[in-house]
């Protein structure tokens, strides 16, 4: 049964993840999808960021009230930090956009995302809305509305306390009450009325709790009489496990966040205020809301039949409903409403596949190939029930392959093996908000039908074509890559268009020293056999550079080398260098950036490979420092490359004996919130400086610290910062080392920063600590603790807020002048 052909086709924009491992239900999954499939109502729930969601109404929605329940973020979550590993910003976004992933996995809801980018810490919804776009934000939200056809929509924040928390949450809920009146409405958006119809969500709530109250005893005293009570921390025998115990699972898979969870069982109360749509009978929130299949035309007699399915179902034996799960199908599939139809087709479908145990997969032998590549493609197919099913066909975009129909016995496995040949203009694999350079605060897309899908649509899609019982039946299924790990078993991955070469700088900024040569390596690494080109370097022109090129030969895929190349700057200042490779008909100049962790796989990045050049005219001391890691940061690596000797030291390393090898110990950020050993080891660091060492502590959040003794004098670290990455810098003393020695700092020295200024600064310190800065966001009041510093003994103890995690990567002069004069203090 095996044919060869070969086909030419243009591949959409590749998906960004690892396949994930085909589901295969058990027959309780099926039967919990029949009662989902009998209900039709919709709930979103918006918020601003990865982890702001409450996966314990999620879970209640999903999987108690059996509604399609979708999580719209409006973030990828880009701007915060990382506890795992040293990705920020867009490749932060796309591991938290796995995180999310995985959790409605596990919790039956659905993700969707807007085009905002987070951009850290935003005091003010204005603030928020004017970086964002609000218009093109405000259009996602009503687009989500639209396409997702919610008869509740839930904000996780209040509309109407602006000011009291994160600018991004109030900006979620402002959002989403705008868009609640805005999607009905045909002369708003009209753009969208292609794709879509305008939509009347029914009801709009908040999702309070004591939290929004101040404290439990303020919310007992609180006016409920507009709050539904929910209690939702149900027991679900088909999974063994409470509504808590499943939250808990998907809360726990924001790792990079450090949010794992413990589940609880036993009582639990969720509140729901109403505040917009229907008034409320009884304490549903669907009340008023035919959600049975007689909310549609058609609907009587598919409701007639699947009601009896559900009410027939044989858990031993799920292929029964076969017949009656095919009949209703096709009356499905004659729904005029082209939304439930699509809806409750693809669920009465993947019923079908897993009553029938019918699996279906096409994979390659190779993980990735280049445009216009040849590839040998394996198809599996294989009925696991005693139903009669004929295979027909496996088509790509219509047209078929050459298999023959197939009658398909009772658990045998039929393969058929195919050769492909990829179009030589194909797309590479990449996530699709960043395929193009974002602006501020939204990512660039400018197709309708990708803004807030969660990934990238799959590449190649395959259709097996089948007749069950005398019934058209068709499953379609991507191409994915699969192989055996000796410790983890079957992985999956998708399988993945890929450049005939990669171009990787070391490091994303080289900073030189008085215009120093430095040797800047780049890796090439062959996704191609036979790679063979000459590597440049593009540099401004008057900057020295030796060689011009090197030849590159590389014989195998995988294959990699290194190319040394020695710049000495000629001019002070900021530049950009890129590599690029030219070959014989093209010219490379992206690199793969390769995220993998376990708990999400792997996933791939295609970006431009640049560098950003920092010619400093600084001055550093010869002093050894000990880098105390903490949450994930390149700070000591950015300050190696500076010149500093830099070693990197675990917290349960340090010893008396160890810190005596050196001068000054950086406590990495956030590191008091991570590790508990550091709050037995706090005795040897501020013995430390007693003996004449130089302790700098960077910022640390003040709730969930490990000890609250992270300074030898009484100081308390508040949740103050300064979040205008432009807001004046004052010096409170102009005269204090820090600010003279061996680097003069001025006013410039605070232009072009990142982000922010700063975070979580002390609101209390004792006089032993000095302020050197002040600076506040408009309209506040200074904040004089972004840099405090005291004498201890012999030695110095420094505090700072100043957010140097961010802005030594981005190549700051700056920060690299001042964070050198903490270093060089005397």
């Amino acid at each position: 049964m095996i044919r060869n052909f070969i086909c030419s086709f243009l591949i959409l924009v590749s998906i960004i993840s690892n396949a994930q491992e085909p589901k295969k239900p058990s027959s309780s999954e099926i039967y919990q999808q029949l009662k989902a499939l009998n209900f039709l109502g919709n709930v979103l729930y918006i918020a601003a960021h990865p982890d702001d969601e409450n996966t314990s109404l999620i879970t209640y929605f999903s999987k108690e009230i059996n509604a399609k329940t979708t999580y719209l973020s409006l973030t990828r979550g880009d701007g915060g930090q990382n506890l795992i590993g040293s990705e920020l910003s867009e490749k932060l976004g796309m591991i938290r956009t796995q995180e999310l992933l995985k959790a409605r996995n596990i919790d039956g809801g659905q993700q969707w995302f807007s085009r905002a980018i987070d951009f850290g810490y935003s005091k003010t919804p204005e603030e928020t809305l004017e970086i964002w776009d609000k218009d093109k934000i405000l259009s996602d939200v009503v687009w989500a509305i639209r396409k997702h056809r919610p008869d509740v929509i839930i904000n996780r924040f209040d509309h109407r306390t602006a000011g009291n928390t994160h600018g991004h949450h109030t900006s979620s809920a402002l959002l989403s009450t705008e868009a609640f009146e805005l999607a009905r409405q045909k002369d708003k958006f009209t753009s969208q009325l292609e794709f879509v119809n305008p939509w009347s969500p029914k009801r709009a709530f908040f999702n309070t709790s004591w939290w929004f109250y101040g404290s439990q005893e303020a919310f007992e005293k609180a006016d409920k009489s507009n709050l539904i009570e929910l209690e939702i921390n149900k027991y679900y025998p088909l999974e063994g496990l409470s509504n808590n115990e499943i939250s808990a699972l998907s809360r726990s898979q924001h790792k990079s966040q450090g949010f794992g969870n413990t589940g609880s069982r036993g009582d639990k109360i969720e509140y729901i205020e109403l505040i917009k749509g229907n008034k409320l009978e009884g304490n549903d929130p669907f009340s008023g809301i035919d959600t049975s299949w007689n909310r549609i035309p058609e609907g009587k007699e598919i409701g007639e039949i699947l009601n009896q399915v559900e009410q027939d179902y044989d858990f031993k034996h799920p292929w029964k409903s076969i017949p009656k799960l095919l009949e209703a199908k096709m009356l499905i599939d004659k729904i005029e409403d082209e939304f439930w139809r699509t809806q409750k087709s693809k669920q009465i479908k993947s019923i079908i596949t897993a009553s029938l145990g019918l699996f279906t997969e096409a994979r390659s032998n190779d993980p990735y190939a280049n445009p216009g590549d040849a590839i040998e493609i394996e198809f599996e197919v294989i009925n696991r029930s005693p139903e009669k099913i004929q295979l027909k066909s496996i088509s790509y975009t219509g047209q078929s392959f050459a298999i023959s129909s197939t009658l398909l016995e009772n658990n045998m496995n039929y393969k058929f093996s195919n050769q492909l040949v990829l179009n030589s203009e194909e797309n590479f694999t990449t996530p699709y908000w960043l395929e193009k350079k974002p602006k501020l605060g939204l990512y660039t897309v400018n197709d309708r039908e990708l803004i807030g899908l969660p990934e990238s649509p799959k590449p190649l899609l395959f259709t097996f074509e089948f007749d069950i019982d005398g019934i058209p039946f068709k499953i379609k299924k991507p191409l994915i890559y699969k192989y055996n790990d000796p410790v983890k078993g079957e992985v999956y991955q998708d399988f993945e268009i890929l450049p005939e070469a990669s171009l990787s700088l070391e490091e994303s900024v080289y900073v030189f020293k008085n215009s120093n040569q430095k040797t800047i390596e780049v890796d090439v690494k062959a996704y191609t056999n036979e790679l063979s080109g000459q590597l440049e370097l593009n540099i401004p022109e008057d900057w020295m550079v030796s060689p011009r090129f090197h030849q590159v030969d590389l014989e195998n895929r995988g294959e990699s080398k290194t190319f040394t190349f020695e710049i000495t700057p000629t001019t002070y200042g900021e530049m950009e260098v890129t590599p690029e490779l030219k070959l014989a008909e093209k010219t490379i100049s992206k690199k793969v950036s390769k995220i993998n962790y376990d708990h999400i796989g792997t996933h791939n990045l295609l970006e431009e490979s640049a560098a950003k050049l920092v010619n400093l005219n600084i001055q550093i001391s010869d002093k050894k420092v000990a880098y105390i890691n903490g949450a994930g940061s390149s700070v000591a690596s950015n300050l190696r490359d500076l010149g500093f000797d830099v070693e990197e030291l675990s917290p349960e390393s340090i010893t008396r004996e160890l810190l005596a090898n050196f001068d000054v110990a950086i406590m990495g950020i956030r590191v008091y919130n991570i590790y508990d050993v550091l709050s037995y080891k706090q005795n040897v660091l501020f013995e430390f400086v007693e003996n004449g060492g130089t302790m700098i502590v960077q910022y640390n959040t003040n709730r969930g610290l490990k000890t609250e003794n992270i300074a030898p004098f009484n100081m308390r670290i508040s949740r103050d910062r300064v979040t205008e990455e432009k807001a004046e810098v004052r010096f409170i003393n102009s005269e204090h080392t820090i600010l003279n020695s061996p680097n003069k700092i001025s006013k410039e020295d605070f232009e072009g920063w990142v982000q922010e200024r700063g975070l979580y600064f002390p609101d209390q310190w004792s006089k032993e600590l000095i302020p050197v800065l002040s600076m506040n966001d408009k309209n506040e009041t200074p904040k004089d603790s972004s840099i405090l510093i005291g004498n201890y003994g012999s030695g110095h103890y420094i505090y700072t807020g100043l957010s140097f995690f961010r802005e030594l990567p981005a190549g700051v002069p700056g920060a690299y002048k001042l964070f050198a004069n903490l270093i060089s203090i005397e």
